[in-house]
């Protein structure tokens, strides 16, 4: 029992050859029972979502497997995820490719912007021998900032994160090569407990600007 532990450990220690593999992270499904809230937030919203900065390298944690890369880019599965949550979370939206101006807001008969930026990303893996296999565990953390832009500017801002682990399944003689599905797996919770958060957030932006509007036009007893 214990030649067949230690020979788990050691086909993982002996994959130490430089290797590459690309990691590919479907879209995560996201559904109305996902959302904090089932109801739509009322408005016609210009929604931009930032992409292009959460692609890196995966590397292993410790020394083992440590001549492994995993290049890993999130960018295709986050914009379709994050489309589709906005569109089932408020009234109206336009996705689009810039910010606007609040004037341009106004002509444009929005009640607001919705602006969703990429933060930091984080990632890792390293493996896990257990007494008759061994395994790969991954984790993945990224974050971001949410601001909604009113008429009259900048009305509120939050943050969002998207933290998340997957393994791979255990097997008698683990691969180094196993970490591109564990990866994969991290990256696609990670990036749906992103969007989640991105949109409770911007709704509560918004609602937070609507009051501000509010107090803004009561008038002040004495």
């Amino acid at each position: 029992m214990r030649f067949v532990r230690l020979a788990s450990v050691l086909a993982l220690a002996l994959m130490t050859v430089a290797c590459s593999k690309d990691v590919t992270v479907q879209a995560p499904t996201i559904a109305v029972t996902d959302l904090g809230s089932s109801s739509k937030t009322p408005g016609k919203y210009a929604v931009w979502i930032q992409t292009g900065g959460w692609n890196t390298e995966v590397k292993a944690a410790g020394y083992t497997c440590s001549a492994w890369s995993f290049p890993m880019a999130l960018e295709g599965g986050y914009s379709s995820a994050a489309q589709s949550a906005f569109s089932q979370s408020f009234g109206s939206v336009q996705f689009i490719t810039d910010t606007l101006k609040p004037a341009d807001l106004k002509a444009q008969g929005f009640d607001a912007q919705i602006i969703v930026y990429q933060g930091g990303l984080s990632a890792s893996f390293n493996p896990v021998a257990g007494f008759w296999t061994a395994s790969l565990s991954a984790s993945l953390g990224i974050d971001g900032t949410v601001a909604v832009v009113g008429p009259s500017g900048l009305t509120s801002q939050g943050t969002a994160k998207g933290i998340a682990t997957g393994g791979s399944e255990d097997s008698m003689f683990a691969s180094c090569g196993d970490a591109a599905e564990a990866i994969a797996a991290a990256g696609q919770v990670a990036l749906k407990n992103f969007v989640l958060d991105a949109v409770n957030q911007a709704k509560l932006n918004v609602l937070e600007m609507r009051l501000k509007a509010q107090n803004a036009s009561t008038p002040v007893t004495q």
